[in-house]
């Protein structure tokens, strides 16, 4: 009985010890994943400042991984190429900028119209921080470019309760088929970048006298006259 209860008692500290060695992998496994989760984000932000300032082919994985003090073996395990670590980038501000949207209409807009005065503050600031040749690269690209048709497609239904909102409101005329202001807009953007507008143009002079003026085509008196406000005041 005797070694019977040695035994019971070595194999329940045998099996002690592969519970810890199990919680000790874990636990190492999860300090991995989270070093490379925010390795992976530094990657991404050190990245996109490059491409927006110096456009995508003048950036080398190198000069990345060189500037954030890994390997670019480490660059090439987390992305297989440029437009992959592009791509996550891309995705990343665009959940970012939709996040910042909703969180001041839900939390400070009034009307649809102060949403689109702070859309407009977001746009400009984003034109003194990215390079033509950044916009030039990227229509380039066909990852990027389904990127960009997948999240036009997504926000359809957003853009459409925008418009009905901006209606009932009182801001937007009602005898406006939105759908047609939304895809033609669509189209007309795509056409501009394809014609390398952007060389002849600022963006910001594209928004202006592109984005700016079809809002305007749409908007009632009252609407004209809190945008001219809320633009005024930039």
């Amino acid at each position: 009985m005797r070694f019977c209860y040695m035994e019971l008692a070595e194999s329940d500290m045998q099996q002690t010890i592969k519970i810890r060695d199990m919680a000790d992998k874990i636990r190492d496994m999860a300090e991995i994943n989270q070093y490379r989760k925010e390795l992976r984000d530094k990657i991404i932000a050190y990245a996109m400042r490059e491409f927006h300032q110096r456009g995508v082919k003048a950036v080398k994985m190198d000069e990345i991984s060189r500037g954030l003090r890994v390997s670019k073996r480490t660059v090439y395990e987390i992305f297989g190429d440029k437009e992959e670590l592009l791509l996550a980038g891309m995705k990343i501000e665009r959940a970012e900028y939709k996040a910042r949207v909703e969180e001041y209409a839900l939390a400070h807009a009034r009307n649809v119209m102060d949403v689109i005065g702070y859309i407009y503050r977001l746009q400009m600031e984003r034109n003194q921080q990215v390079g033509v040749v950044f916009y030039e690269e990227i229509h380039r690209m066909p990852r990027i470019l389904e990127f960009l048709k997948e999240e036009h497609d997504k926000e359809y239904d957003d853009s459409m309760r925008f418009f009905q909102a901006g209606v009932d409101e009182g801001y937007f005329r009602k005898d406006v088929n939105f759908e047609v202001v939304y895809e033609s807009s669509r189209i007309c953007m795509s056409e501009m970048m394809h014609q390398q507008l952007y060389k002849r143009f600022t963006m910001q002079e594209l928004f202006d006298n592109f984005t700016l003026i079809m809002i305007r085509g749409f908007c009632t008196d009252r609407g004209l006259e809190l945008l001219d406000k809320a633009i005024g005041q930039l």
